[in-house]
């Protein structure tokens, strides 16, 4: 993402778990049409071969999804926004359910 000075990264963190990651980006970025809610992130866990197992984003431009949706072997759904920190948990715990004690 290219960074102005209306753009505050908030958190990026990786965790490796073997053959396995997590990597979680989030930015403050401009309310837009594009951003409604002045937010941008990925939260992504997969293997290091690429395969995605679960990764949740805001990109606006991805087809039949709502701006905050969430990817699984199963297709897109959406994703109830309350804010980055409840995420962001939702997130780690979901990790967990997949054998890793990320704390």
């Amino acid at each position: 993402m290219a960074r102005d000075d209306a753009t505050t990264l908030r958190l990026r963190t990786r965790e490796n778990f073997g053959e396995r990651f997590a990597e979680v980006t989030a930015w403050d970025v401009p309310k837009s049409d594009r951003s409604p809610d002045g937010v941008k992130y990925s939260f992504q866990y997969g293997t290091l071969d690429g395969e995605t197992i679960v990764r949740y984003d805001t990109f606006p431009d991805h087809p039949d999804a709502t701006h905050h949706h969430k990817h699984t072997q199963d297709g897109v759904e959406a994703v109830y926004f309350e804010g980055l920190l409840a995420l962001f948990t939702k997130f780690k715990n979901e990790v967990k359910t997949h054998g890793h004690n990320w704390k």
